[in-house]
């Protein structure tokens, strides 16, 4: 962990459910996640979503990418503050990393990892932008985890592909802060 880094309240339980449909929206809720990241949703439900885990007391980041109906531009992003009440946004988009700071949502980037290029190309976005939180993907590389805080001071939040405990538990002790996974039987998982 990056020096002076410490586990802030948006995932001071390390473990983030990643929603898909409403399907597992109760399991997440009811699950000891402080945070949840939400990759699907349209203009008419998403602030019914917010909402709904607002008053179980969850952070929500809202994957702007993947919200049916809405731009991905200026507007899109304050609409998701002031319309939805959305606590942060997640974005491969560096520009609106630059928006959502703006305007008081929390920035998370997404950065695929695909090969040597793509980490480059990853770190370079990222100390341009300077998000609050890095998201990597996949999650199935945690050697990386290290490189990439020593090079950006950002905290990091991986996901993509988790399915074991043993896959979460390796990342946080390589450096993540949090785990995000659609996988249901790791979001109670007992950390001490």
């Amino acid at each position: 962990m990056v020096e002076g880094m410490k586990n802030e309240k948006y995932f001071a339980y390390p473990i983030v459910p990643a929603l898909r449909n409403d399907e597992k929206l109760h399991r997440a809720a009811d699950s000891p996640a402080t945070s949840v990241f939400l990759l699907y949703g349209d203009l008419l439900e998403l602030k019914r979503i917010v909402e709904f885990f607002h008053q179980r007391g969850k952070r929500v980041f809202v994957h702007l990418d993947l919200v049916k109906g809405l731009g991905k531009d200026e507007s899109a992003v304050e609409y998701l503050k002031v319309e939805v009440g959305a606590d942060g946004v997640i974005t491969t988009k560096g520009n609106l990393i630059d928006v959502a700071k703006k305007v008081g949502l929390i920035p998370i980037q997404r950065v695929f990892l695909l090969d040597s290029q793509s980490l480059t190309t990853g770190i370079s976005q990222v100390k341009t932008h300077r998000p609050e939180y890095i998201e990597v993907l996949p999650g199935l590389i945690p050697d990386l985890i290290q490189q990439i805080l020593q090079e950006t001071g950002i905290p990091v939040i991986t996901g993509g592909l988790v399915k074991t405990a043993q896959q979460v538990l390796e990342a946080l002790r390589k450096g993540a802060i949090a785990v995000s996974t659609s996988e249901e039987s790791l979001w109670n998982l007992k950390l001490s």
